[in-house]
């Protein structure tokens, strides 16, 4: 007869289930003064000590020196005994002298009066992943240093390429004080051409290395943004007018106030225009259409160009990333542009997105900025 509670499990067949299926881990059980008393599992495995190595001895000894000499053993079991529970992983040390990275627990063990019996520290080998973590973190350190590297080499570049820039724009500008031959209008006209894109390259670089190092200075001020856009497609019409595509521009009729940077908002725009340009084939078109949504105003740059590949898509506003070119698109530059378009759009407090819906189908920038808070109203 039973009393209908069911049989007590038989626990010598719990522990043996427990060491089949927890080959992985070792446990200790430690008295009062911390002297190993019982060892079972993984433990040979885990540090090399047979079992009669083990017991009678502190547990000390598979502390590594600096660990030891930072008083972290003792702390190990203080706060087991203050908290019940001490869990760390760290580098413990092998018979051999090897180290071995363990994941670690130690309970505190007492009587129903409260008496300290002693501890129980179960381990687990893992220095399989703390081998992964520091090649991974080795991976960033090298990927930090080659940021870096990658900072200083333009910022020099920029630096390198701008000082042509003065000699050359006075000369143009003294051929053309000179007057006289009819026929030098033209040449004159392209190298201004070619001076200002090259300035703009070269401003580019150094903003992407100044936002890098957090020395981007806004200022921010109500800014239409009608005249704010007239004046960046301006700027970009004759460059479309050379590839001999349309540019069209569909403003909202009533007056619009952004908080931007007039200078930084112009570099954006224009960035996107020459972005559109660049990747739309001869008489393709490009449009420039602003709104407003909510508490921003929103300026889609749209053109029927190569269009971006989905997978390009998550990537396209990183620094150096390019599309593969077509025989109709510009030469490509360095792929700075649209990653200095998304750092300063953030700097604004907006947001810059991009759609395709694939390889020659066009695409769309779309870029959110903050309208100018009106005043509340008075109660």
């Amino acid at each position: 007869m039973t009393d209908g509670n069911p049989p007590l499990p038989d626990i010598d067949r719990l522990y043996a289930l427990w060491q089949a299926q927890m080959s992985g881990h070792a446990l200790l059980l430690l008295d009062a003064d911390a002297k190993v008393v019982a060892v079972f599992g993984a433990v040979q495995e885990t540090l090399g000590y047979a079992a009669s190595e083990l017991i009678g001895s502190p547990l000390d000894r598979t502390f590594t020196l600096e660990d030891r000499a930072l008083g972290l053993d003792g702390h190990e079991l203080l706060t087991a005994a203050e908290t019940g529970d001490s869990v760390d992983d760290r580098w413990h040390l092998r018979k051999d002298g090897s180290r071995v990275w363990i994941s670690g627990m130690v309970s505190a063990l007492r009587e129903c009066d409260g008496r300290l019996l002693g501890y129980a520290k179960l381990m687990r080998n893992r220095t399989d992943l703390r081998v992964q973590i520091e090649t991974l973190e080795n991976r960033v350190a090298v990927l930090i240093d080659a940021e870096r590297e990658k900072d200083v080499f333009i910022a020099t570049l920029a630096h390198e390429l701008r000082n042509p820039l003065m000699p050359l724009t006075s000369a143009a500008q003294l051929i053309r004080m000179a007057g006289g031959d009819e026929r030098m209008r033209y040449p004159l006209q392209v190298i201004d051409r070619q001076l200002a894109l090259l300035k703009r390259l070269v401003d580019d670089m150094m903003d992407v290395t100044r936002i890098d190092v957090g020395k981007l200075e806004l200022r921010v001020e109500p800014l239409p943004l009608q005249a704010a856009l007239s004046q960046a497609i301006e700027l970009c019409r004759p460059a479309a007018k050379e590839r001999g595509l349309a540019l069209h521009a569909l403003l909202p009729p009533v007056p619009i106030v952004m908080e931007a940077d007039p200078s930084r908002f112009e570099q954006i725009i224009v960035n996107l225009l020459n972005n559109a340009i660049k990747y739309t084939a001869p008489g393709g078109q490009v449009w420039i259409k602003a709104t407003v949504e909510a508490d921003a105003a929103v300026i889609r740059v749209e053109d029927t160009g190569q269009g971006i590949a989905t997978d390009m898509l998550p990537r396209i506003f990183d620094l150096f990333t390019q599309e593969s070119r077509t025989a109709s698109s510009a030469s490509g530059g360095l792929g700075i542009g649209l990653a200095l378009v998304k750092s300063l759009v953030a700097a604004h407090h907006g947001i810059v997105s991009v759609y395709s819906e694939g390889r020659g189908k066009g695409s769309v920038f779309t870029v959110r900025l903050p309208l100018v808070q009106s005043a509340p109203t008075p109660a």
